[in-house]
């Protein structure tokens, strides 16, 4: 017998008795005749059937019996679907989920990254923040990955023209306001710490647009969140003085060493400066309100976090949901997954800031660099 014309049924198997037409029309009529027809209401061209045969006999007989459309391209029929054609749509989207698209919104500026300490560092130097900002993309199948996991002090920088002033202002000023306030509190306290440890509070996955309720960018995201202190906003104000307020630091140095000679001003303003000293006292009048007007002090709190990935704010809600990123961390990252906690302690756990960076962040995301690094452990304490 030849194998590609053999039926192969639970309900029905050959017997020498039975012509094999005969047969295989009960196969048939077993699979497409409603069960209220007697065997005597099988239209006689149903045996004429040939398994193998055009598939278009088979669509009319279906369509006889009142049935959608059916083609089967196979030459056997199955009263049920293979194994392999049963599975489950969810493993299908997962296993062929295509990557997101890069991350579209074009950030500004120059900015400075504070870098925490990282655990369970392996082999190669990869720590565990790092291994985070990476495995995060993968999981969620994202256009990109962070280059590097920080924690942002200052972000858009747009006060400094080129790169290698940018440099400067790190080397020269960040550094050392750094280090002289390490410094003192070290005389005050006896403890050397250039930055306070940061707290963890909880995690948090969102998304804004661009202008809409207060959002600056066009993203979704998900974090580890931290909080902030009296220590930590004193910081960062002294850092943003030094990129934003630079000619406001300036003027005070220079008022201060007016104020210092005053007496000597005094003392020859009627002989030879009298004009020039008020004249001055006008340009400073007018520095002074410029100052109060063009560079204002920072006025909004510091929200410090860690940002795990970035995606697109359509992401929100889809490939970035809370639950989503709360397996992530208990599965992949279990060292950050107590931030994910729900409970009444505030504080999750603390991790050290082991360093500060300048990032020029002007672009894509991919298009972020790093122009210099100070690593706080080569500081002798």
């Amino acid at each position: 017998m030849d194998q590609s014309s053999t039926f192969v049924s639970s309900n029905y198997a050959y017997t020498p008795s039975m012509p094999m037409r005969e047969q295989q029309a009960e196969i048939i009529l077993a699979r497409f005749m409603p069960p209220s027809l007697s065997q005597s209401d099988i239209p006689n061209h149903l045996s004429t059937y040939t398994p193998g045969e055009d598939f278009g006999r088979l669509a009319k007989l279906a369509k006889e019996f009142g049935l959608a459309r059916i083609r089967n391209q196979k030459k056997q029929i199955r009263k049920g679907a293979p194994k392999l054609a049963i599975t489950d749509n969810q493993q299908i989207n997962t296993s062929s989920r295509d990557r997101q698209p890069a991350l579209r919104y074009v950030f500004s500026g120059y900015s400075i990254w504070l870098e925490l300490e990282q655990q369970e560092t392996d082999k190669n130097g990869i720590g565990d923040l790092e291994f985070a900002v990476k495995e995060a993309a993968d999981e969620f199948c994202l256009g990109g990955a962070i280059p590097a996991p920080h924690v942002t002090a200052l972000y858009g920088i747009t006060t400094i023209a080129t790169d290698q002033e940018a440099t400067d202002i790190f080397r020269k000023d960040v550094v050392t306001a750094i280090t002289n306030r390490a410094e003192k509190q070290q005389h005050e306290s006896a403890v050397k710490k250039l930055w306070p440890d940061l707290v963890a509070t909880g995690i948090l996955v969102g998304a804004e647009f661009d202008g809409v309720n207060g959002g600056e960018m066009d993203m979704a995201w998900a974090e580890v969140s931290f909080a902030t202190s009296s220590e930590h906003e004193s910081l960062i104000s002294e850092l943003y003085d030094i990129f934003y307020r630079r000619d406001a630091t300036r003027l005070d140095a220079v008022n201060t060493s007016m104020a210092e000679h005053e007496s000597l001003i005094s003392e020859l303003y009627d002989i030879f400066y009298r004009r020039d000293a008020t004249r001055l006292d006008a340009v400073n009048t007018s520095m002074v309100d410029e100052k109060k007007e063009e560079l204002p002090p920072r006025s909004q709190p510091w929200v410090p976090h860690l940002s795990i990935c970035y995606d697109n704010p359509e992401g929100f809600g889809s490939v970035l949901t809370r639950q989503l990123f709360e397996d992530f961390l208990r599965n992949k990252c279990p060292a950050l997954a107590a931030a994910a906690e729900s409970s009444d302690t505030t504080a999750k756990f603390a991790r050290a800031v082991s360093g500060i960076s300048l990032w020029k962040t002007a672009g894509t995301m991919a298009d972020w660099k790093c122009l210099d690094r100070f690593q706080f452990d080569c500081v002798k304490p």
